[in-house]
């Protein structure tokens, strides 16, 4: 994202519009006519052979006498061996890519008729598949397969139904003159599994170090009802990732050390008992406007953003019992603007670093009085405290980036300073 938020860094597109000028190549290659390969081939193979003879003239010493024909006709019949030769290997590698794409999309279709079977077994067969065949594919194709299966968890779920055998029912309603009639309802058995995996497969190839990573892929959520979502220390760098009116349920929602890259929870309820994004990191402008945690449990303890780029809550539901901002940073401009705190606790207290303006509220003295609104009393620490002081054993402020490292099964926070770009230090629990 650029300084103002507003969409995705030049970096960002650079490195996009050079992968897809890319694949736009590679498109074209694979799919223009033979005959024109082939055209294009001679002509390539004759100029090269046309500079070849014109060095060699120039190179060979100059003799007396002059070049016999024999030899004229032996080297145009090696330049013609020559052209035939790489025609030969542009028609084998238009056939190779055929037979590549062929491949793809017979793997492709397969996969997919797995996911729509109503047999559970071999849907859960088929998001195994699909994942498969993204791993052997790149760029386009295995943005394909992504969206497949994020539109499998966008389809209507009923979370009573989810999780029982039951593939039909049968129900009889009254009709005109005392008959009856029967409707016949489908359901996809135990589709609580199915998508579970799903969810599985896809935070397994979003981990640090994994073979085939799919985080550069768009992850598109929109409206999704996800039980138990668990997306621990993925890592979301794909632009657009959206889980915009989408449905946490079930009894915890992680996204524990992610990395969230302008992800956007726009409308999104966050329904389950506990929704966590503890020490989540948001390197990029993300936005939950007008999102409702109605769990008893919110926690973004820990959790901060990079590159000075703006988390917004405007206009947010905080409904639990316990919400929680305890240790989170406040450097990057954080909107609270217009959000229903409710009654339960909602504690910002102790946090890493709070840089004076950076969180927004409707009670900062700055606003014009007619615009500025009481703090509600469950928001900690109290007045007497507020704005919250700085953790005591949090690190000293730096300027610069936030990074990310790893160790054992823990992510530690570590800060680079942008002058001299010194090695990263521990930060002291």
């Amino acid at each position: 994202m650029n300084k103002r938020g507003n969409g995705p860094s030049w970096k960002e597109r650079t490195r996009k519009g050079a992968g897809e000028s890319w694949q736009k190549a590679s498109r074209f290659a694979r799919r223009a006519r033979l005959s024109t390969a082939v055209f294009g081939a001679v002509i390539a193979a004759t100029a090269i052979a046309f500079i070849a003879h014109m060095v060699l003239q120039w190179v060979l010493p100059h003799g007396g006498d002059p070049i016999q024909p024999k030899d004229l006709t032996q080297f145009s019949l090696t330049i013609v061996a020559g052209i035939g030769g790489v025609v030969a290997l542009v028609v084998a590698y238009r056939r190779q890519g055929g037979i590549e794409q062929s491949r793809f999309v017979e793997r492709f279709g397969a996969a997919a008729s797995q996911l729509g079977h109503s047999d559970v077994a071999v849907r859960m067969a088929g998001v195994y598949a699909m994942a498969g065949v993204a791993d052997e594919t790149v760029a386009h194709e295995r943005q394909q397969c992504v969206d497949v299966l994020c539109g499998y968890l966008r389809l209507p779920y009923s979370p009573e139904l989810g999780s029982n055998h039951q593939a039909e029912l049968q129900r009889k309603v009254p009709a005109r003159e005392g008959e009856e009639s029967t409707r016949r309802y489908l359901y996809r058995q135990n589709d609580k599994e199915v998508r579970q995996t799903i969810i599985r497969v896809i935070k397994s190839h979003l981990q640090r170090d994994v073979r085939e990573s799919w985080s550069p892929c768009a992850f598109d959520f929109r409206g999704a009802v996800l039980e138990d979502a668990n997306f621990d220390r993925a890592i979301f760098v794909g632009y657009p990732t959206t889980f915009d009116r989408a449905m946490f349920i079930g009894a915890e929602t992680s996204f524990h050390a992610a990395k969230l890259n302008a992800v956007s929870f726009k409308g999104t309820r966050f329904s389950a008992t506990e929704t966590s994004f503890d020490v989540a990191g948001f390197s990029s402008s993300s936005s939950f406007e007008g999102a409702v945690f109605s769990g008893a449990k919110t926690s973004f303890q820990g959790a901060f953003s990079t590159h000075h780029h703006e988390v917004t809550f405007e206009g947010a539901m905080f409904l639990g019992t316990e919400t929680s901002f305890c240790e989170a940073e406040f450097v990057s401009p954080t909107n609270f603007r217009g959000c229903n705190f409710g009654e339960g606790r909602v504690d910002f207290s102790w946090p890493r670093q709070w840089v004076p303006g950076a969180a927004r509220f409707d009670w900062d003295e700055r606003l014009p009085a007619e615009e500025r609104k009481p703090r509600p009393g469950n928001v900690l620490p109290p007045a007497p405290e507020w704005p919250p002081k700085r953790h005591p054993k949090a690190p000293p402020p730096v300027t610069g980036h936030s990074y990310f490292l790893e160790e054992g099964e823990e992510f530690v926070r570590a800060f680079v300073v942008r002058r001299g770009m010194r090695k990263p230090k521990r930060v002291p629990k």
